[in-house]
Order: C-alpha cells, then structure tokens, then sequence
C-alpha cells in the first residue's frame, strides 16, 4: 500500500558558508572596535604627556623669574659683596625718562608708560627683553650686579632655562614713609619687572614687584 504525503512543510538548512560570513563580519566589528579605543588611549595620552611637557616648561619659565626678582632685590637692597655692585646708586638716582643701557646703570629705567586694560605686562617690558645686542640692551642679567650667574645653570638641551632670567628696575613716583624711624624720612620705591624663560625660547613668564629702600640719612 502506498501512501502519498501531501503538503508536506519544505525543510531549509543554513549553508555553513553563510554562516563564516557572519562570523567575519562580527570579527570585522571587533577589531574595528579595538582600533579604535586604542587610537583614543594613544590621542589621550599624547596630549597628556603634551599638557605636562608644557606644565614643566612654564614652571621652568615662573621659577626663573623669581629668580631674577631675588636677584634685583640684592641688587637695590645688600647684602652685595660683587666687583660690579651698585647698591649705593640706588636711592640717588632720579626717575628720569626711559632706560639706561650703560654698563653701570644698565637695566635702571624711569617710569614707563601705564598698563592699558587691553595690554598685558609682556606687551610693554617685551620689546625691551627682545634686545639681544650686548651693547644695546636695557635690561640687566641675572647675576650681572651681583656676581650670582654660576647659581641659575642655562642650557639649550635637557630640562634647564635657555637662557638666563632678565629684570629692569623703575624708579617709581610713590615714596612711602618710614614709621620706625623718625617722621619724614621716606622710602624709595622701585618697580622690579624680571622675565624668567622656559626649556623654549618662546616659553616666557613676566613678575613684578615693588621693592621700598630706605633713602641714607645722616
């Protein structure tokens, strides 16, 4: 007897080749994936390493600044036992115009023209830094009145200033009065303003300060 089977339910097998496809694809996925959380990781941490390289350089640059801050207060105040010293100048001189560029007053200025809102420090005291012939320049050297230079090491390789720090001084207008001692003896006031320079040359920090000096009396 012979039975006929009608309507029978078509059976559909899965080719094993469509079958490696999706699982190239779904490889393909992943290390498209990979790629690129690795590309990201390597982008962070080179701007990190950027942000620190940079961090250090402007310390450099703040630190050498104080540096030529220290090294201007020596030179207006003492103890200085230097060759060059001029610590008797200082409290003589009047606030005159501009700045001086000879040997013994070098880096003395007079009052310079005030800070405008839209200004910073670098756009007044820059194009007296950027002076770099020896004979022309207005500015003094750290450790120039003050025999000090062998103490701020500089290199243009590696992780010191390349250069040394700089530093004018401004008679100021403002005198203050000295309370301690008798009424009517005044101080002298001078306005410091030093640059200090990074592991770039363009890496470049400015401080100012005002230093009070007691005028000599008998």
């Amino acid at each position: 007897m012979h039975f006929t089977l009608l309507n029978a339910a078509p059976r559909f097998r899965r080719s094993p080749h469509g079958q490696r496809g999706m699982a190239l694809v779904f490889v393909l996925i992943m290390i498209s994936i990979v790629f690129v959380i690795a590309a990201v990781s390597s982008r962070i941490v080179t701007l990190g390493e950027r942000a620190a390289r940079n961090d250090r350089d402007r310390q450099t640059a703040f630190q050498a600044a104080e540096a030529a801050m220290s090294d201007a207060e020596i030179d207006i105040m003492g103890p200085n036992t230097s060759g060059t010293q001029r610590v008797a100048m200082f409290g003589t001189l009047p606030a005159g115009e501009g700045c001086s560029n000879a040997d013994d007053t070098r880096g003395y200025c007079g009052r310079l023209a005030p800070l405008a809102a839209d200004k910073t420090l670098l756009d007044i005291y820059k194009p007296i830094f950027a002076v770099e012939d020896e004979d022309d320049r207005q500015w003094a050297r750290f450790g120039e009145f003050t025999d000090r230079e062998s103490a701020f090491p500089v290199a243009t390789t590696g992780a010191l200033p390349v250069k040394l720090p700089r530093y004018v001084i401004e008679k100021s207008l403002v005198s203050f009065r000295n309370r301690a001692e008798t009424v009517g003896k005044p101080f002298d006031a001078f306005v410091v303003t030093a640059i200090g320079y990074g592991l770039q040359p363009g890496t470049q920090v400015v401080l100012q300060a005002m230093i009070s000096k007691p005028v000599p009396t008998n």
